[in-house]
């Protein structure tokens, strides 16, 4: 991790393990992180128990709950993104659920309003973990061509 201009990393991995190591470690520095995820809030929260706080998560669901992320909208996914890059310095955002968003959305929505998200990174880090074997391979290499790096584990 460097603090040069933000970047946008694809990780490839059949569950988000490398993931989350790399969020820990990075949390465990103080960094600030916002995860959204298509799991639960409480079910992040315990796996990340020694640094959830300097974590702040969300769900991608149509629940009408504080800590949702519809994942029908769009703008209310990218405002919390921009909201949170304005409010931490040098932080991370974490995307585990592109395939929720996909289902809603379908794919060129996803990939503008991830590119708009990403116009604002500054030195913040985003990260997209998904599992290849589980998306359209064209999906996927939309993602990469966005991506500036991607990593297979």
């Amino acid at each position: 991790m460097n603090d040069k201009e933000g970047k946008l990393v694809m990780i490839k991995e059949r569950v988000p393990l490398r993931t989350h190591e790399m969020l820990r470690r990075e949390l465990r520095k103080g960094r600030k992180a916002l995860y959204i995820s298509k799991n639960s809030p409480r079910q992040l929260e315990m796996q990340f128990d020694q640094v959830k706080d300097n974590m702040t998560a969300f769900w991608l669901s149509p629940r009408p709950e504080e800590d949702c992320i519809p994942p029908m909208n769009l703008e209310n996914f990218e405002s919390r993104i921009k909201e949170f890059l304005k409010e931490n310095e040098s932080p991370i955002v974490v995307l585990n659920g592109v395939d929720v968003l996909y289902s809603w959305n379908g794919l060129r929505p996803v990939i503008d309003s991830l590119k708009r998200a990403r116009g604002g990174l500054g030195n913040a880090e985003f990260f997209i973990s998904l599992d290849p074997n589980e998306q359209n391979p064209g999906y996927v290499g939309a993602l990469e061509r966005i991506s500036d790096e991607v990593v297979c584990t």
